[in-house]
């Protein structure tokens, strides 16, 4: 309720996509081929009672605390997955991390539960059995404060079945925002959370954001570190959501271009430039292994993903790739029957040991 910036950033991020459009080659692709959703606030009545100025963490369930000060039930230790395990909760009504009578008690807790089963899959029991790396979707939960990124278990500190590939998406997230990757556990122990909810219930990644560095975090510090630095982890989660257990381990392609920029004439050659960069990380928590690219291509309009989708080889700008950030060239043939601009130009790399990133696009 009085994490203020989570509200403004989810707000945020709609706004860029919808004014984007169009223009930006990637948030085009990104809502032509894959949806967002955006959940902005789940605890509204505890917001209102935070906008009075109290530090108020809870909803504002008053059946189990007779001290008007302190009821309500923490929505995030309510959730039905490992609810009331493991010491990361509380029974006592009056508690700041109150878990609730029951697993998922409250309406909110229900509404979010549900909202997620209705549009994502169940990958599977990952108690049981790592989720496969092409399942699709990523959840994350904006939180305030402490400039971390984490990821499950948070009831646990031992690892998950799929521990490699979330953190190798966490340290991408925390490349963007500077905040520090590590498991949900290693900060202290939750139980009933949404992130160990939406992993171990549905097989999807799921982090925790926790930004700034205070809870009515002031509008400067929002508007020139907080938005501009999140906004870009959240823009890469929707870029690899479609295979988010794979495409992290790849390399990114940047700064893809055409000469000449703008447009081409039919029968004319179209160059177009990228890098191809796998080191972008953060390594404050160990050290995310890289490898030097070994291939890259574009694609005119499909994505590669999609059936018919014609790849187009593209070279190292010095005539090898031996290195982990590689500059890439390629002429792309324009000719009679050609649809008119604008076109979108999809551009991916490959890393040594086979791992395709995602795509960037440019117009």
């Amino acid at each position: 309720a009085r994490e203020y910036v989570t509200a403004e950033l989810a707000t945020r991020l709609a706004e860029h996509l919808l004014t984007n459009y169009g223009t930006d080659p990637d948030v085009t692709w990104f809502l032509d081929h894959q949806e967002v959703h955006l959940i902005l606030n789940m605890n509204p009545d505890g917001r209102k009672k935070a906008e009075t100025g109290l530090s108020w963490r809870k909803n504002t369930d008053s059946d189990y605390c007779a001290t008007p000060s302190s009821i309500g039930i923490d929505l995030n230790r309510n959730f039905p997955y490992n609810w009331g395990c493991c010491g990361g909760s509380s029974s006592v009504g009056c508690s700041e991390t109150y878990r609730g009578p029951s697993a998922a008690s409250e309406p909110e807790v229900q509404a979010v539960r549900d909202y997620e089963m209705s549009i994502f899959p169940d990958y599977g029991d990952p108690q049981v059995a790592a989720i496969p790396d092409d399942a699709a979707g990523i959840f994350i939960d904006l939180h305030s404060y402490g400039e971390l990124v984490m990821w499950p278990w948070g009831y646990t500190s031992s690892p998950t079945l799929n521990a490699t590939q979330l953190r190798t998406l966490g340290r991408k997230f925390a490349y963007f925002n500077g905040h520090t990757p590590q498991q949900a556990n290693t900060l202290y122990a939750t139980d009933g959370t949404t992130r160990d909810f939406a992993y171990g219930e549905l097989g999807l990644p799921s982090y925790t954001f926790e930004f700034g560095t205070d809870f009515f975090q002031d509008c400067t510090t929002f508007t020139n570190t907080i938005l501009p630095t999140n906004l870009q982890a959240l823009l890469y989660a929707i870029r690899v959501a479609r295979l988010p257990y794979r495409l992290p381990a790849g390399p990114d392609a940047l700064s893809v271009a055409t000469v000449p920029a703008g447009s081409v004439n039919v029968g004319e050659p179209l160059l177009v430039t990228a890098t191809i960069n796998d080191t972008r990380y953060n390594n404050t928590n160990g050290t995310e292994p890289v490898q030097a690219i070994a291939a890259a291509e574009v694609y005119v309009d499909t994505p590669p993903w999609v059936a018919g989708a014609t790849p187009i080889a593209l070279t190292a700008s010095d005539g090898t790739f031996n290195a982990t950030v590689e500059a890439v060239r390629g002429t792309i043939p324009t000719v009679g029957g050609t649809t008119a601009a604008p076109h979108l130009l999809y551009v991916r790399g490959r890393a040594a040991g086979n791992h395709w990133g995602p795509v960037s696009a440019g117009f």
